[in-house]
Parts: structure tokens; C-alpha cells; sequence
């Protein structure tokens, strides 16, 4: 017979796995780090996401995959996620569709989190494909400040390059903020690890895809959970794996169609300290703020909580040319030495309060279901760290 003492342990634990059952979110918010630096990813487990992320691959990346109608693409996704399945390499129960958000969530065998988008974020744009660089007034931008305007990275991650009907113009804004004074980079293989490097620029832009991504959870009881990510062109490799180890299994980092995505969490994690004491932060992505109705700043938030001045970002889908025209303002005036409020505001003014006013203005037929527009949260007086030239004190020499 047991001891009273051991019996209440063991109706404790059997609690504890009950509550963890129940509430899995809970138990997963609470342990994260804890998960992150107990567990690593074994290399059987890198193996067999290899094997998975090179099925999804050879579907999502065939001629055959683009030419199928929404409805065909979402069941050819879901028949290959039934067929991993079946091989032990994603759990049958965890693999969700969202319709709304155009993807198939799904957890590898191991517990790290992926997803196939069956929607090409580029349909959005479809529909209108104006590129002009917009006009910027040198007259008006010859009465900047002069001097070190401090340092600026746009985090490209839309493509490779190669080809980009996009690329060109972010070449061409970085060479012209440069020579303005604001000494500006382009990375064009935006990294998981370099995401984690923001805290060297005073103006971060990132320049990428975003979604919403949803997954389910709970042993006797399916819920489902929704965030958004950022997708980057990092392609997972087996030694990548390994490395985001702790990113994967904490969840702050998933994979989309194999390629690395950033949530939340990953900010909130990698700028704990507050290292972002100096940085505005603008953000291109797609319902990077969410959506109509359903409004979520956690991305805001962790980079606020890291210290970020400012935060800068669009709620529901943005038209290509719109988010570019607003930026290449919005950054123009900041160099002005305007504040983000004023220089976002000027950019509103310019090119409309949404990327629809923008759309209709342009002639458009064929609009998108919600407008995107722009929201501001931390500091709205945030501005570039203008450090003015000393004045030329070389003495004149006098004529004899």
C-alpha cells in the first residue's frame, strides 16, 4: 500500500499532465525557454524534416502545383500531408486548413511547426502591375539636414533578385538615402540570424511577404491559434535545423513550404534585453498588424518590448506599388528631419489613407476585398539621430 505522501504525488503529476493536456498553450508559453534550452533536435529529427520539406518542395515548387485552381491546390496539399502521415513524418492530427488564410498548417513528427501556402502571395498584386519609381521633389530635399543621418538596413526578402521586378527600386532608394546621409544596406538573403542583428541600424525596414498563419491544438479538445509570421527565402537545410533548434521547438521560428519564417516570439526572444533602444522599425509585410476585425500588434508589440522607438506596419494585404511609394516618402521625410507620425502622414497624403484610395486614383477594376493601411505604435515623435556637420572654421586669410 502506498504512503499518503506518495500517493499525492502521483495525483499531482497526474493533474499537472492533465492541465497540460487541456491547456497546451498555456503550458507552452510557460515553458518555452525552458523547452528551448532542454531540448534540441535530434539528427533523426533534421533527417526526417529534410524528407518532409523535400516532398512539400517537389509539390508546392512544380509547374503542375501553379496550374491547378485554389480549390485543386489546397486537396493535392492535403493528400501530400496525408501521405507524410502515413510515413511517421507529420502528425495526422495536427495538419489544419485554412481557407481563409490560404495555407495547411501541419507539426512534423518532432513538434516543430510548418505549413504549405497554397495561395502566391503575388496574387494580390496581380491584378495591377504599375512599377514606377514615384517623384521625389530635390528641391525640397535639398533643404536636409547635413550631416550623419545614422544607418539604415532593408531586410529584402520578396525574392532572390534575380529578375525582380522589385529589386531594382530598393537599389536605387539605398543608393539616394546614402547619398542623402543616411547610410543605407540592402541584405538580399535575409537569415534567421540576421534578424537577430536589427539593434545595429537606427531604421529597420523589412521587406517581405507576411501571412497569417493557424495552427491546431489540444489532445481532447481541437482549438485553433492565429499569428502572423514573416516569411523569409531561407531555405531549411539539414545543419540549419540543427543550429534553430531551439527557435523550432519553441515554435518562434516555423517553416513554410521549407523556408524559414519569423513569428512574434522570435523578436521577443532575440531582443529580451531591450537591444532595439535606438531603432524605428517599418515593416512592408502583409497583415503584419493583422486584419480587419481581427487587429493583432503582437509583432509590434515584441519589438516594442525590445526596446524599438517606433513601429511602423500595415494591417491586411498591401498592393505592391502603394507599400513601396509610402516608403520611399515616408523615409524621404524622415530625412527631412521630420518625425515618423509626420513623415507616415505626408506619405498618406501623398499617395491616399489606404492602398485603395491609392488603387481607385490609378484606375483600377479590379480591387482587393480590404484596404490596407498603415499603423503607428510606440513613440510617434521618433525621428533619425541628425548629427550635423561642424561648421568650416579654417580661418580667411587676410589680402596683403
Amino acid at each position: 500500500m502506498k504512503a499518503p505522501v506518495q500517493r499525492f504525488l502521483s495525483a499531482l503529476c497526474a493533474l499537472s499532465f492533465l492541465l497540460a493536456a487541456l491547456f497546451p498553450t498555456a503550458a507552452l508559453a510557460a515553458g518555452a525557454d525552458d523547452l528551448a534550452v532542454s531540448n534540441t533536435l535530434t539528427r533523426e529529427d533534421a533527417a526526417q524534416m529534410q524528407e518532409a520539406d523535400s516532398a512539400v518542395a517537389a509539390l508546392t515548387d512544380s509547374g503542375d502545383f501553379a496550374a491547378l485552381s485554389r480549390a485543386e491546390r489546397f486537396a493535392a496539399a492535403q493528400a501530400q500531408l496525408q501521405q507524410l502521415a502515413e510515413q511517421g513524418l507529420v502528425s495526422v492530427r495536427s495538419i489544419y486548413i485554412d481557407e481563409a488564410n490560404g495555407m495547411v498548417s501541419f507539426s512534423y513528427s518532432c513538434g516543430v511547426q510548418g505549413g504549405i501556402l497554397v495561395d502566391d502571395p503575388e496574387e494580390e498584386n496581380a491584378a495591377m502591375t504599375l512599377s514606377q519609381m514615384p517623384s521625389v521633389d530635390l528641391q525640397e530635399m535639398s533643404n536636409a539636414p547635413r550631416g550623419n543621418l545614422g544607418s539604415a538596413m532593408i531586410y529584402y526578402a520578396f525574392d532572390n533578385t534575380v529578375n525582380s521586378s522589385r529589386y531594382p527600386y530598393y537599389s536605387y532608394m539605398k543608393g539616394f538615402w546614402t547619398a542623402m546621409g543616411l547610410n543605407t544596406r540592402i541584405d538580399t538573403m535575409v537569415t534567421v540570424a540576421d534578424l537577430r542583428r536589427m539593434d545595429r541600424y537606427d531604421l529597420c525596414i523589412l521587406s517581405a511577404h507576411g501571412a497569417y498563419y493557424t495552427y491546431s491544438y489540444g489532445a481532447l479538445w481541437k482549438r485553433t491559434r492565429t499569428e502572423p509570421i514573416i516569411l523569409l527565402t531561407e531555405e531549411s537545410t539539414f545543419y540549419k535545423d540543427i543550429v534553430y533548434s531551439f527557435e523550432l521547438l519553441s515554435h518562434r521560428v516555423i517553416k513554410m513550404n521549407g523556408l524559414y519564417c519569423a513569428t512574434a516570439d522570435f523578436f521577443r526572444n532575440a531582443y529580451r534585453a531591450g537591444q532595439l533602444s535606438s531603432t524605428i522599425v517599418y515593416s512592408e509585410t502583409c497583415e503584419f498588424l493583422g486584419v480587419s476585425g481581427s487587429l493583432d500588434t503582437s509583432m509590434a508589440d515584441a519589438l516594442l518590448a525590445g526596446g524599438a522607438k517606433a513601429v511602423a506596419g500595415y494591417v491586411n494585404n498591401v498592393y505592391t506599388v502603394y507599400s513601396r511609394s509610402m516608403l520611399w516618402d515616408t523615409v524621404n521625410h524622415l530625412i527631412l528631419g521630420q518625425t515618423l507620425q509626420e513623415s507616415v502622414q505626408h506619405s498618406m497624403d501623398t499617395y491616399g489613407a489606404d492602398d485603395l484610395v491609392w488603387y481607385n486614383a490609378q484606375g483600377g477594376k479590379r480591387p482587393h476585398a480590404a484596404a490596407a493601411y498603415t499603423m503607428l505604435l510606440g513613440d510617434a515623435d521618433a525621428a533619425l539621430p541628425i548629427v550635423e556637420e561642424p561648421a568650416d572654421e579654417t580661418p580667411v586669410q587676410q589680402a596683403a
